[in-house]
């Protein structure tokens, strides 16, 4: 065997051993073969494209490229099967995740660019691209990216996330669908999307299925039984709202700041059924576990005033004054009003025409009729445009919104309660029309 022939197997003997090192992360010791191999033969493409590969590995990007620009002035390595000396995506891919991680993010996207159009049918192309894409900021360009992604590789549930978070904002029923499938790695992702969407009955079914699995593994989950009971709210299940807020207020587990925002909501809701009782309670035990919660003491204050405790409401409101200012401090109470229509002690219509609280009532309720006019079947949008205009003392236009709200979701228990209180106002409003 000649000289040539020698050096010839001794540096392929090389070459494998790198590779070999390589592949079980023994960086050092690929590097040293790698080394070796170059003194044999410094124009050896295969050993600087090795090399290459191990500085990047090494989070030597900079060295990287230097191995890059060595194996590019030897020419590409011809193909295995065909001898073509034009080289694949691998080389450009691999000179792109250098740059990137060089800091020449501009550069990587290009080049990564160039590539997909040249190798459009080459997912892990579309898979570098897209991550570039994302850490660039470059959202529609990785939505374009990934939606190719997802064609290529329907079964990456990765892509499918990804692609599904950044349509979220601008677009939950594209989100959904991205997602595909619906189980329980995604189940929590579809809920959020369909309440987006404003697909209560979906978002509703979703959680359901969440919350069940959680029971079952003995988990509590603050945050998704606090979302669940947002949806379950808006379908007009204050009940089964109230249900899951409990479970979140009464948890040891749950944070102080958790389960006064729990108790908070619990208060909100009995006071749309017009259990000012247990709307009192409720907002007291929100107090206690976050002092500073200004919008719990603007509910006591308001239960304890329709109450008659006259002295608790001194005391409540001399701390949500110490708390607030003027401004925030009739806007947290003029908030808390507009949930109790209906309730004992609701002032009279001709006293309420009088409250400084008149005006943001009528800006609630125009508000509340353009949110109509897009959503009009929603129960719980029409249900708030009647506390709106009760409040005003326009019940005959509440008893309206109310019968709209019962016909979308008979079973809505805060608007058949406040129908019942109304009285007359609420009913037949057919008939009452032919009557007048």
């Amino acid at each position: 065997m000649n000289h040539d022939a020698n050096q010839q197997e001794a540096l392929a003997h090389h070459v494998d051993r790198a590779k070999l090192a390589l592949a079980g992360n023994l960086l050092e010791a690929a590097l040293d073969h790698v080394r070796t191999a170059l003194r044999l033969d410094p124009d050896s493409a295969e050993a600087r494209l090795l090399e290459a590969r191990i500085r990047l590995r090494r989070h030597e990007p900079r060295l990287a490229l230097t191995a890059l620009d060595d194996h590019d002035r030897n020419g590409p390595l011809p193909d295995a099967a065909t001898g073509d000396a034009k080289s694949g995506p691998e080389l450009s891919l691999l000179r792109a995740t250098a740059l990137a991680s060089a800091g020449r993010i501009e550069m990587a996207v290009n080049l990564m660019q160039a590539l997909a159009e040249e190798f459009p049918d080459d997912a892990g192309v579309c898979r570098a691209l897209a991550g570039m894409q994302v850490h660039d900021g470059r959202t529609q360009d990785a939505i374009a990216t990934l939606t190719r992604l997802c064609e290529l590789e329907p079964t990456d549930t990765g892509a499918r996330r990804m692609l599904s978070d950044l349509l979220a904002e601008s677009d939950p029923d594209a989100a959904l669908e991205a997602l595909g499938k619906i189980d329980a790695t995604n189940r929590r992702r579809a809920a959020r999307l369909c309440l987006r969407a404003d697909r209560l009955a979906e978002a509703e079914k979703h959680y359901d299925e969440l919350l069940a699995a959680l029971d079952r593994e003995d988990q509590l989950d603050a945050e998704a039984r606090l979302e669940a009971a947002e949806v379950a709210e808006l379908l007009g299940e204050h009940d089964l709202a109230i249900d899951r807020l409990y479970a979140v207020a009464h948890s040891p587990l749950s944070l102080a700041t958790t389960r006064a925002s729990a108790w908070r909501s619990i208060g909100r809701l009995q006071l749309n059924t017009g259990r000012t009782g247990e709307a009192g309670r409720a907002y007291f035990r929100a107090t206690r576990q976050n002092p500073g919660d200004a919008e719990a003491w603007a509910g006591l204050v308001t239960c304890a005033h329709h109450a008659g405790r006259k002295g608790l409401t001194r005391k409540a409101d001399a701390r949500l004054r110490s708390l607030t200012e003027r401004a925030e401090r009739r806007q947290q109470l003029a908030a808390v009003h507009a949930h109790t229509v209906g309730a004992p002690g609701q002032l009279a219509p001709e006293a309420a025409a009088r409250s400084p609280l008149q005006r943001m009532l009528l800006d609630a309720s125009n508000v509340m009729a353009q949110t109509a006019a897009k959503f009009p079947e929603r129960a719980d949008v029409h249900f708030h445009r009647a506390v709106c205009d009760a409040a005003r003392g326009e019940t005959a236009d509440a008893g309206r919104w109310l019968d709209a709200a019962l016909r979308i979701n008979p079973k809505y228990a805060a608007a058949q309660a406040m129908s019942d209180r109304l009285g007359g106002d609420a009913i037949d409003w057919d008939f009452a029309k032919s009557a007048a």
